[in-house]
């Protein structure tokens, strides 16, 4: 290791704060499901999968270096805002709390992000709150 510090890209805590939130929902949400007998894991495990990957994209938001990153961070964001909104009476809460991490983290990446990257992490967070809805009616 060099002896000078790693500096930390703006938003990069909030992003990790909403991927610890994140993953730490999906355990629930997957500990609430079993607690209560549900004998159709098929769409459990889809759902949870599909929270675990907003996870993954604030946390890789929050691992990257670039001003690219407001693309995950984008779609965890909106991802989780809509997922929020769903899922209301069950973890909706922690999902956002997670999305205003997320959603805060966004807003400091982007100061320094292209005009481009800052609509595709917008359409991308768009994209995955729909893609949520579909996922929980279809499931």
């Amino acid at each position: 290791m060099s002896g000078t510090p790693r500096e930390r890209p703006p938003g990069a805590v909030p992003a990790t704060v909403a991927a610890g939130l994140t993953f730490a929902t999906a355990v629930l949400y997957v500990a609430i499901i079993v607690s209560q007998g549900e004998e159709d894991v098929g769409g459990v495990i889809v759902i949870t999968a599909f929270i675990a990957g907003l996870g993954v994209a604030a946390l890789a938001g929050a691992m990257r270096a670039g001003p690219d990153r407001v693309i995950p961070l984008g779609i965890a964001s909106g991802g989780l805002m809509g997922a929020a909104v769903v899922s209301l009476f069950s973890i909706g809460l922690l999902l956002l709390l997670a999305g205003i991490f997320a959603l805060v983290a966004w807003t400091r990446a982007g100061v320094g992000a292209s005009s481009r990257d800052q609509l595709l992490g917008g359409i991308g967070g768009a994209i995955a709150a729909f893609a949520f809805l579909l996922l929980v009616i279809v499931v």
